[in-house]
């Protein structure tokens, strides 16, 4: 039975159970669980493993989390519209005068945030160094081309959606997405999520977990270690996940972006990722700060 850690008010006790019941039943590992309610935090709770050795997912744990890193980014790019700096109809080249290749120049700030740009990917491959890289990345999107015609179909924008939206922001602003996310939310509302994790609080972090056994934790349909004959996936299910998301696909493509530099998953446990502003997908948080947030 999976340890939980935290506290409950009375009439939520029952979403205390359900939390407990997801280590029982559904094989969740460490997790984090907070609710706000007008104002008012009446439940906060951690529980299970935050690594292979079985450290504590507890009070003190961050992991990254991915696109709800999107939310935060969009937040910033709304924040700037309710100041009227920012105008969603405007075009893009208003605030990005390099965007304007490959006739982008009509694309407003609008379809960035709601994925209907085209820009998937970038048009280059990239290594890993230059994915790092947010100017090398920035330039790559401004020179690349569409891959539908903007505005006339909906795509999601896995991992470019970050740094167009972020882009948008620093151009504004004058200050990086991770340094508008701490001056505007983290810092005021006493919240813990970075875009850009400091050297400090890496070793915070609950790292993605190879598929398998974890600490003693049996989960099912999923391969031991990577390359492992013993996986319980069922071949369709792999064969149908090839097919969706192999690197000839679209889908494929905008997980992988920018150029096929972030198509293994363990990479996002590497520090320098961490480390660096990718908007779309590395935030590191808790649950705990995140509800803090949405709640002001």
């Amino acid at each position: 039975m999976a340890d939980i850690r935290g506290t409950t008010e009375a009439q939520f006790e029952e979403l205390a159970e359900v939390f407990e019941k997801n280590f029982e039943l559904h094989d969740e590992v460490g997790a984090g669980f907070s609710v706000y309610l007008e104002g008012d935090k009446v439940v906060d709770l951690t529980g299970g493993v935050a690594n292979s050795e079985g450290r504590a997912y507890d009070e003190d744990t961050l992991q990254m989390v991915f696109s709800t890193t999107k939310g935060l980014t969009a937040m910033c790019a709304h924040l700037l519209v309710q100041r009227g700096e920012l105008d969603l109809d405007a075009p893009v080249v208003k605030y990005w005068p390099e965007f304007a290749d490959h006739d982008k120049g009509e694309i407003p700030v609008r379809w960035l945030l709601c994925h209907r740009s085209g820009l998937i990917d970038v048009d280059r491959p990239m290594t890993v160094e230059e994915a790092l890289d947010w100017d090398t990345v920035t330039a790559a999107l401004a020179a690349s081309k569409p891959v539908w015609e903007p505005g006339t179909m909906h795509g999601y924008h896995a991992i470019t959606f970050g740094w167009l939206v972020g882009e948008i922001v620093r151009r504004v602003s004058g200050l990086s997405i991770g340094e508008f996310v701490q001056r505007e939310f983290s810092g005021p509302l006493g919240a813990e999520f970075w875009i850009g994790l400091p050297e400090s609080e890496q070793s915070r972090v609950a790292p993605l977990i190879p598929m398998g056994e974890v600490a003693g934790i049996e989960i099912p349909m999923m391969a031991a270690e990577e390359g492992s004959s013993d996986s319980e996936t069922p071949a369709g299910l792999i064969e149908m996940l090839e097919m969706l998301l192999g690197p000839g696909n679209l889908a494929g493509k905008a997980l992988s972006a920018p150029g096929g530099a972030m198509a293994s998953e363990q990479i996002w446990n590497e520090p320098r990722v961490r480390a660096a502003q990718i908007p779309a997908a590395n935030g590191v948080t808790n649950a705990r700060s995140l509800a803090r947030i949405y709640a002001a």
